[in-house]
This record gives C-alpha cells, sequence and structure tokens, in this order.
C-alpha cells in the first residue's frame, strides 16, 4: 500500500476501498455488454484523459457518522494524475509521485516504480467498470442505474450501484456498500473526456514552506 497517498484522511481511505474493488473479484460476465456499458467502457478507457469534480460522503453505520469531503481528479495516459483531496494534492507525472499535506507541511517524493500500479487512481474508472458484471436495473429521466451485487462472502463489498447519464454515457454517481454496511457515495460533476490535459497539471511545484521527504531511492 502507498505510504501517504491513502494517507489518514477519509477521501483517501475511500480511494483505498475503491482500490479493493478494481481488484478483480469476479470475472467479467461472459454475456455481451449492453451498448451503454460498452459505451462506459470506452469513455473511462485509461488510454483517454478524464478530468472530474467530486463530493463524497462517507456513511459509518456503526457509528452512525457521516463525513464529507471533495475534490479533483485529472487522469492521463502514462499513469500521469493530479488528484486534489481538500488542500491535499496527490501528483504523478509517470515517474515521479508527491503527496503534498499542507496541514503537516510536508511533501513526500517517490518513484512511481515503487507504487502499486494495481492501484494507482489512473484505473480507477477502468478497472471498475471492467470487473464489476453491472447491470442496468432502471432509467429514470436519462440516467441509467446500474448494480452489481456480491455472490461472495468474501467480497468487501455487498453492492456497488453506478449512477449514468445515458446521453454520452459519463458517470454521474456511485454508491459502494461495504460488508460491514458503510455507505461510500461519490457525485462526479463537470466531467470531461479525451481532450488534452496541460502537462503541467501533472508537475508538482514544492512549496518553499514545506518539509521534504524523499523516498527515491
Amino acid at each position: 500500500m502507498i505510504n501517504g497517498f491513502y494517507g489518514r484522511t477519509m477521501v483517501m481511505t475511500a480511494f483505498v476501498l475503491i482500490g479493493s474493488i478494481v481488484s478483480p473479484l469476479h470475472a467479467v460476465s461472459a454475456d455481451a455488454p449492453s451498448p451503454l456499458i460498452g459505451l462506459l467502457r470506452q469513455n473511462y478507457d485509461p488510454s483517454q484523459s478524464i478530468a472530474t469534480h467530486y463530493a463524497l460522503t462517507i456513511y459509518w453505520s456503526v457509528r452512525e457518522k457521516e463525513e464529507k469531503r471533495q475534490g479533483s481528479i485529472n487522469l492521463a495516459s502514462g499513469d500521469r494524475f493530479c488528484i486534489t483531496a481538500g488542500d491535499e494534492r496527490f501528483v504523478s507525472n509517470g515517474t515521479t509521485y508527491w503527496h503534498y499535506s499542507p496541514q503537516a507541511e510536508q511533501v513526500v517524493i517517490k518513484n512511481l516504480k515503487e507504487v502499486d500500479l494495481s492501484l494507482l487512481p489512473s484505473q480507477l474508472f477502468a478497472r471498475f467498470i471492467v470487473s464489476c458484471p453491472f447491470k442496468q436495473i432502471r432509467s429514470e429521466k436519462g440516467v441509467a442505474e446500474l448494480a452489481w451485487i456480491s455472490d461472495s462472502s468474501g467480497a468487501p463489498y455487498r453492492s456497488i450501484v453506478v449512477k449514468v447519464k445515458e446521453k454520452g454515457g459519463r458517470i454521474a454517481s456511485c454508491i459502494m456498500t461495504d460488508k460491514n454496511g458503510n455507505l461510500f457515495t461519490y457525485t462526479f460533476t463537470a466531467t470531461t473526456l479525451g481532450k488534452k490535459i496541460p502537462g503541467r497539471t501533472f508537475e508538482f511545484a514544492i512549496p518553499k514552506s514545506a518539509r521534504i521527504v524523499d523516498l527515491r531511492k
């Protein structure tokens, strides 16, 4: 697991949980995907760029407590990404990875090759869609609801529900219920697909006041 990247914020904890989802829990259904699911897989292919804003609500069932976070995600081919989670920054240019925490006044630097590539956010959407054999269960006002329900007691999630805008095939939201009944709800807005993202987005200028922890070998 990546030290720093999945850090201490609840947002990045949720990304760890998504990392559990995108690992191949189940083979994709042998049935031919619906046109909408086919469009989704095309739109969120990791070979093209993705830019979106997100709001995350986490409901912890045992504590009956709700937490909210928000930020942005920029992804491009070659394992380049720039993720914001509140004031924190998680950036990769495909070779170097930076995690900046203004609260700690610290920047952690690593070689990207030392990071577990299966958990990189550049794989989040595509592997998430591919790994679970979703079925469309309803459609209302131009938004389709796709659902996956676990058939394994060992799976980390009971169910995943994705709402997709039928026109354009963009993900509007996804709700993940883990085996303990905790809910992770993402809402995505201002999503753009396939547009060129400036290269400087995937570089990080270290603030002069930040302490540098360079873990590159």
